[in-house]
């Protein structure tokens, strides 16, 4: 198990709450990290069902 994974997360969202302060266009930088999270999960989710299915043709189903 990671132990700095928790401490990971809070940097990330230390660093989203900084970029907002600093940043004058609020809503380009949500509509980024929106899209950025969507592209992350799609990405995820393909590898996923990649994995499955190679994990089930090598299993002989």
């Amino acid at each position: 198990m990671n132990s700095l994974k928790g401490f990971g997360v809070c940097v990330v969202l230390a660093g989203i709450a900084y970029a907002i302060t600093r940043v004058a266009d609020t809503d380009q930088l949500v509509l980024g990290i929106t899209i950025s999270v969507i592209v992350v999960s799609l990405v995820t989710y393909a590898a996923s069902i990649r994995r499955r299915r190679r994990d089930h043709r090598l299993a002989g189903e």
